[in-house]
């Protein structure tokens, strides 16, 4: 993998003695290329660590959304949850999920008021006495909006 990241060095206007440090990504487009900042600009090592860490932590939930949707696609179905799904049509896709881990870790990646949209429709419009509507039932937590 090529690298992506650049350091940059960013000299304060008023004090020009005082130096601090952005992160930045390198791009290239149409043979043209440009270092775009990700981070704001640190003046310790510790403010870098922490941004850096904000950056892990991200790529991280973008792994772990991802793990649902080439979890699912092994079963033969890819999907992606859209901001503007409705709770059914969500229902849906997360019901036909066969390994239950899989099921339990794309329904808690989803977000807070979506997870609820959801628990709310299964919960009140699905027979939770079979099926996915019974292990989500089951497992649904009401007070943290997790199953577990």
């Amino acid at each position: 993998m090529i690298d992506i990241f650049e350091v940059i060095t960013v000299k304060d206007k008023k004090e020009s003695d005082k130096t601090g440090i952005r992160l930045g990504i390198n791009i290239k487009i149409a043979g043209h290329e440009t270092i775009c900042p990700i981070t704001r600009t640190c003046n310790s090592y510790e403010a870098l660590e922490m941004e850096v860490t904000m950056i892990k932590e991200n790529l991280e939930s973008i792994l772990r959304t991802t793990k649902g949707i080439f979890g699912a696609s092994t079963n033969g179905d890819m999907f992606e949850f859209r901001s503007d799904m409705e709770p059914q049509e969500i229902w849906e896709i997360l019901s036909n999920i066969t390994d239950e881990d899989l099921f339990i870790g794309s329904f808690n990646n989803l977000e807070e008021t979506k997870r609820k949209e959801v628990a709310e429709y299964v919960l009140t419009q699905c027979n939770i006495f079979s099926g996915k509507a019974s292990v989500f039932s089951s497992r649904y937590n009401n007070e943290t909006g997790l199953m577990e």
